[in-house]
């Protein structure tokens, strides 16, 4: 099982937030179109999702969506200045809606028998989509916050690779790949197929500073990484066998079974 938190990014949440309220902005249109027995248009029906494609745009540009001067200190418990934030949005709403009525205008003119003006699509858009922007906006803005608070610090703070000295070589060796730790006082050994690296630290330690949902403790001298195991089997004394896909074979004590099983699922 890999840390929670470490496939996620901030992009891949907004694309599809946006992307799920375009589907269900043109299911709407079809069933309004079918409920007042209205002719359905599906190339208008993705021509006017423009300004929700536009959306796109700032998830790209952005990491995190930060609006300069609206760093506001928040989680979803604390206070949010709200007036300060929509000071930085409407702004950006109303170069959204004049750029997408533009690409509307042009689009219609040049490639579609219905033609749409500009002025029609800025009067249009400011009085149906105003409020609906300047919305996904300000969820987008708290999105992009939650997550540069709650998630993004602890990636930072997981450490993806561990040096080694050997001698006077120094060796980079990556977190992932290794597959247990045994206590080896004043050292811990790092196992990598079936090779062990000494890192002076003890098991209490290196569990703190690896900081990774894949490494628990089974046993007082053993940690195993869970992304590493191939089967369980267990003894008749209530204590169970790892074996570990290289065929390594750990003792899984049962006074560490209760936060073995919160993590290996």
């Amino acid at each position: 099982m890999k840390n929670k938190f470490n496939n996620i990014e901030i992009r891949g949440i907004l694309f599809g937030f946006v992307a799920s309220i375009s589907l269900l902005m043109m299911i709407h249109d079809y069933l309004t179109s079918v409920l007042f027995k209205q002719s359905y248009y599906f190339s208008e029906s993705i021509l006017f999702k423009i300004p929700i494609v536009l959306l796109i745009v700032p998830i790209f540009i952005y990491r995190t969506i930060k609006i300069k001067g609206a760093e506001v200190d928040f989680k979803f418990s604390k206070e949010i200045n709200v007036t300060k934030i929509m000071l930085y949005l409407i702004p950006i709403v109303v170069i959204h809606i004049m750029i997408a009525s533009l690409l509307i205008a042009f689009i219609s003119q040049t490639f579609m028998e219905s033609h749409f003006t500009f002025r029609f699509l800025i009067q249009n858009k400011f009085n149906q989509d105003f409020i609906f922007l300047l919305t996904i906006y300000g969820l987008m803005f708290l999105i992009s916050r939650y997550y540069s608070l709650n998630i993004l610090p602890y990636k930072e703070m997981t450490i993806q690779s561990l040096s080694i000295k050997q001698g006077a070589k120094t060796e980079m060796i990556a977190v992932n790949d290794i597959e247990w730790i045994s206590a080896e006082t004043p050292y811990v050994g790092l196992w990598i197929e079936n090779i062990k690296h000494l890192y002076p630290s003890t098991l209490s330690d290196i569990l703190t500073k690896l900081n990774n949902d894949d490494f628990v403790r089974i046993h007082r001298s053993t940690i195993v990484n869970i992304s590493k195991i191939d089967s369980i089997h267990s003894r008749s004394n209530g204590d169970y066998d790892i074996k570990l896909s290289d065929n390594t074979l750990l003792r899984l004590s049962r006074n560490y079974r209760h936060q073995f099983n919160t993590r290996f699922k």
